[in-house]
Protein backbone atom coordinates (compact mmCIF):
# COMPACT_ATOMS: atom_id res chain seq x y z
CA UNK A 1 0.00 0.00 0.00
CA UNK A 2 2.81 2.11 0.87
CA UNK A 3 4.48 1.49 -2.65
CA UNK A 4 1.11 2.39 -4.25
CA UNK A 5 1.06 5.81 -2.53
CA UNK A 6 4.78 6.67 -3.11
CA UNK A 7 3.92 6.55 -6.66
CA UNK A 8 0.96 7.99 -6.64
CA UNK A 9 2.94 10.84 -4.55
CA UNK A 10 4.58 11.35 -8.19
CA UNK A 11 1.32 13.29 -9.73
CA UNK A 12 0.14 14.51 -6.96
CA UNK A 13 -0.85 18.18 -7.87
CA UNK A 14 -0.33 21.57 -5.95
CA UNK A 15 -4.09 22.11 -6.96
CA UNK A 16 -5.34 19.75 -4.39
CA UNK A 17 -3.81 21.49 -1.49
CA UNK A 18 -6.96 23.40 0.05
CA UNK A 19 -8.52 19.88 0.80
CA UNK A 20 -5.45 18.02 1.85
CA UNK A 21 -5.02 20.73 4.45
CA UNK A 22 -8.35 20.57 5.46
CA UNK A 23 -8.70 17.03 5.70
CA UNK A 24 -4.61 16.99 7.37
CA UNK A 25 -6.41 19.04 9.82
CA UNK A 26 -10.39 17.75 10.02
CA UNK A 27 -8.96 14.16 10.66
CA UNK A 28 -6.96 14.76 13.53
CA UNK A 29 -9.29 17.61 15.72
CA UNK A 30 -12.13 15.16 15.23
CA UNK A 31 -10.42 12.38 16.53
CA UNK A 32 -9.26 14.01 19.41
CA UNK A 33 -12.54 15.97 20.11
CA UNK A 34 -14.26 12.43 20.99
CA UNK A 35 -11.48 11.21 22.39
CA UNK A 36 -12.25 14.28 24.82
CA UNK A 37 -15.50 12.69 24.78
CA UNK A 38 -14.85 9.06 25.77
CA UNK A 39 -12.71 9.92 28.08
CA UNK A 40 -15.05 11.93 30.13
CA UNK A 41 -17.18 8.91 29.99
CA UNK A 42 -14.92 5.49 30.70
CA UNK A 43 -12.67 5.43 33.72
CA UNK A 44 -8.95 4.83 31.69
CA UNK A 45 -5.53 3.87 33.00
CA UNK A 46 -2.53 6.42 32.38
CA UNK A 47 -1.73 4.12 29.66
CA UNK A 48 -5.26 3.57 28.44
CA UNK A 49 -5.83 7.28 28.22
CA UNK A 50 -2.72 7.84 26.35
CA UNK A 51 -3.06 5.43 23.54
CA UNK A 52 -6.71 6.94 23.00
CA UNK A 53 -5.37 10.07 22.83
CA UNK A 54 -2.56 8.85 20.48
CA UNK A 55 -4.53 7.00 17.81
CA UNK A 56 -7.38 9.47 17.62
CA UNK A 57 -4.11 11.95 16.92
CA UNK A 58 -3.32 9.88 13.51
CA UNK A 59 -3.29 11.09 10.10
CA UNK A 60 -5.62 9.73 7.75
CA UNK A 61 -4.67 5.97 6.77
CA UNK A 62 -2.84 4.96 3.49
CA UNK A 63 -6.26 2.62 3.51
CA UNK A 64 -8.19 5.15 2.44
CA UNK A 65 -5.82 5.97 -0.75
CA UNK A 66 -6.35 2.38 -1.67
CA UNK A 67 -10.18 2.46 -2.18
CA UNK A 68 -10.02 6.26 -3.66
CA UNK A 69 -7.42 3.83 -6.38
CA UNK A 70 -9.16 1.13 -6.58
CA UNK A 71 -12.37 2.66 -7.14
CA UNK A 72 -11.51 5.13 -9.27
CA UNK A 73 -12.90 7.89 -6.94
CA UNK A 74 -10.87 10.95 -7.06
CA UNK A 75 -7.63 9.45 -5.86
CA UNK A 76 -5.42 12.57 -6.26
CA UNK A 77 -7.71 14.66 -3.41
CA UNK A 78 -6.88 11.36 -1.12
CA UNK A 79 -3.33 11.39 -1.80
CA UNK A 80 -2.90 15.46 -1.08
CA UNK A 81 -4.85 14.69 2.01
CA UNK A 82 -2.54 11.74 2.89
CA UNK A 83 0.64 13.81 2.07
CA UNK A 84 -0.63 17.04 4.21
CA UNK A 85 -1.83 14.58 7.16
CA UNK A 86 1.28 13.18 7.25
CA UNK A 87 3.30 16.61 7.55
CA UNK A 88 0.34 17.66 10.06
CA UNK A 89 0.90 14.45 12.26
CA UNK A 90 3.88 15.97 13.18
CA UNK A 91 2.10 18.74 14.99
CA UNK A 92 -1.12 16.81 16.06
CA UNK A 93 0.79 13.56 17.24
CA UNK A 94 2.64 14.89 20.05
CA UNK A 95 -0.43 16.90 21.20
CA UNK A 96 -2.30 14.18 21.57
CA UNK A 97 0.25 12.56 23.78
CA UNK A 98 0.70 15.40 25.65
CA UNK A 99 -2.93 16.06 25.76
CA UNK A 100 -3.59 11.70 27.23
CA UNK A 101 -0.49 10.85 29.33
CA UNK A 102 -0.90 14.83 31.42
CA UNK A 103 -1.67 13.64 34.49
CA UNK A 104 -5.29 14.48 36.48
Amino acid sequence: MLFSLGIRMIDVSLKSWRIGLAGAVICPVSGLAVAWIVDGLLALTVQQRGLMYLFSALPPAVFCFMMAEYYKQESDKVAAIMMLGNLAALVFVPVGLWIGLRVG
